[in-house]
């Protein structure tokens, strides 16, 4: 006759190894992806809308652009 204890780790283990089975991801990794999914987007979106700003039109009228800050003035 088994404890009631046996029975729970019994009961544990089995699921376990059905959570296991079923292939789910670890909750690490996908914090883990989702920080690269986050980081990916943002690059792409500075990549895409452009984060330069450089010399071209200016944002409005009398703005100068300082090459030793790198924005308008």
């Amino acid at each position: 006759m088994s404890s009631k204890k046996d029975l729970r780790r019994k009961r544990r283990e089995q699921e376990r190894e059905a959570k296991q089975s079923r292939g789910s991801l670890n909750p690490a990794w996908k914090f883990i992806i989702g920080i690269a999914l986050t980081l990916a987007l943002i690059a792409g979106g500075y990549m895409v809308l452009g984060g330069g700003g450089g010399p071209g039109e200016p944002p409005w009228p009398g703005a100068v652009w300082s090459s030793a800050h790198g924005h308008w003035h």
